[in-house]
């Protein structure tokens, strides 16, 4: 007969430890986080009776912790299993956003641009009708229900009469195949003009995305035109225009760049982007990737440099509502998302595995498929062509499994960091800073950037009532997360 005392329990409590990280505060206060981002912040007695498996002392400690799914019982198993898979329901749909690169043209040349793009007069640079119906054709072989077309560029609207045909096309072709789809333009505005207002307006295409780095003196810094003069002035006076004249037919948003320049200029950003009634700003922090990589040492920073900014603008912003319209930070309000629900955002930066061809793919002016857009600087993030490759073919690529296997995270010490849950790793921002995608975590700002965030944030909404209530505020009024 066979014996055996492997794995043999002798604890009498009637659970299982989840596996979780502790991140302690102080001698008081131990935050206890899980894969599936559940947390629970407990005192000095109670992550006692956690780690030294007696809750049964504390059964009130004990149910709590068995509904965040921290310990695990005969009772909670399929309950903290639909967590897990509802936490990373992203792997099961497909990718919903496409990128869309019209042109590589711009008629720009900002000092960290990450497309690399190419001159307005370039020649050989522009997506053909052919092509764009061939892309459009690869996108709707997604099994995603919902789909999002996003033109990036270069500048999209120095190809416009392609990005209109692709939106008219994309229309019919939903209509075929009985998906849903959306469109926004990422547009630094300057080339647009009354025909394309009306033709997005006729079109019904709400979303528009520029970039605003703030105040004059900062955004000419960063933004400028190939001849070297500042772009604020003709930026902001179609933002004006939109934001006042067609307020009902646009969504515009704006997204700001953090460079060196910026970092004195914290209260200044945030009053320039309250000045134009956006809702919220975005605090980018700048990688070290594409034009940016050129001019590091002018115009990048440490990560305490840049946490030290986002902190202090941070106080600055919760400071600002004081009134019944919220005004947020949007990198923070993702977070908070995926803090606070169970339900991951979505947001392809920050998650894992990465939305590389996950939840994105992008399509480049020639139809060569990427893995997102930063992946279309590097040959060796190109999956395949719409003309020649089949959408399973996509999938099997080599460099894309291991994207999506060093982006899981498994293979780092990511597994035993606390933040793990809440943020997610860039293997292209990896490949392009130390030329591998296994990165080395002590080298790497980003992982410094993305842990002081988190845990600043927790830190304020645990500790900080002013926070807490401006925190929850903006959720309130946050589409996505209501």
């Amino acid at each position: 007969m066979v014996k055996s005392y492997y794995d043999a329990t002798f604890s009498e409590e009637d659970y299982i430890l989840n596996n979780f990280n502790v991140h302690k505060f102080d001698d008081d206060n131990y935050l206890v986080t899980t894969e599936h981002g559940a947390w629970a912040l407990l005192n000095k007695q109670e992550y006692d009776l956690l780690r030294l498996h007696k809750l049964s002392e504390d059964p009130n400690l004990l149910n709590e912790l068995k509904e965040k799914g921290i310990i695990i019982t005969e009772d909670n198993t399929a309950d903290v299993v639909k967590a897990y898979r509802e936490r990373y329901h992203f792997l099961f749909q497909g990718p919903s956003l496409h990128i869309i690169v019209p042109t590589l043209r711009c008629n720009q040349r900002c000092i960290y641009c990450h497309s690399r793009a190419e001159p307005e007069s370039g020649k050989g640079y522009d997506m053909d009708r052919d092509t764009a119906k061939a892309v459009v054709d690869f996108i709707f072989k997604t099994p995603s229900p919902v789909i999002i077309i996003e033109f990036q560029g270069g500048d999209c609207l120095l190809n416009y009469e392609i990005t209109e045909f692709i939106i008219d096309y994309a229309k019919e072709k939903a209509k075929q195949c009985k998906k849903n789809v959306g469109f926004s333009l990422v547009t630094n505005l300057t080339k647009m003009d009354e025909s394309i207002i009306k033709s997005l307006k006729e079109r019904h295409i709400m979303g528009l995305a520029t970039s605003l780095d703030g105040p004059k003196e900062v955004h000419d810094k960063n933004r400028k035109y190939i001849s070297g003069r500042g772009t604020y002035d003709d930026v902001v006076y179609w933002i004006k225009r939109i934001k006042e004249e067609w307020k009902f037919d646009f969504n515009l948003n704006a997204l700001c760049t953090i460079t060196r320049y910026s970092l004195d200029y914290g209260k200044e950003i945030v009053d320039e982007y309250m000045r134009w009634q956006f809702n919220g700003v975005w605090l980018r922090f700048l990688n070290n990737i594409g034009f940016a990589a050129d001019s590091w040492n002018k115009i990048g920073y440490s990560a305490s440099e840049y946490l030290d900014f986002y902190k202090r603008t941070l106080d600055y912003i919760v400071h600002k509502n004081n009134g019944e319209k919220p005004f947020s930070e949007l990198m923070t309000v993702i977070f908070l998302r995926k803090i606070l629900s169970k339900r991951d955002p979505m947001f392809t930066d920050i998650q894992s595995p990465c939305g590389a061809a996950i939840g994105q793919l992008l399509y480049n002016y020639n139809g060569d498929i990427h893995t997102c857009d930063e992946g279309k600087l590097f040959e060796e993030f190109k999956l395949g062509n719409v003309f020649s490759s089949k959408y399973e073919d996509i999938y099997k690529n080599e460099n894309l499994i291991a994207m999506m296997d060093i982006s899981s995270k498994k293979n780092y010490l990511c597994d035993n960091c606390p933040w793990n849950p809440y943020c997610g790793i860039c293997p292209i921002y990896t490949y392009a800073a130390q030329g591998t995608i296994v990165s080395k975590l002590a080298l790497n700002d980003r992982c410094k950037i993305m842990k002081g965030l988190v845990c600043h944030i927790f830190e304020k909404l645990l500790f900080s009532k002013q926070h807490r209530e401006t925190f929850f505020n903006w959720l309130k009024h946050d589409k996505v997360f209501s």
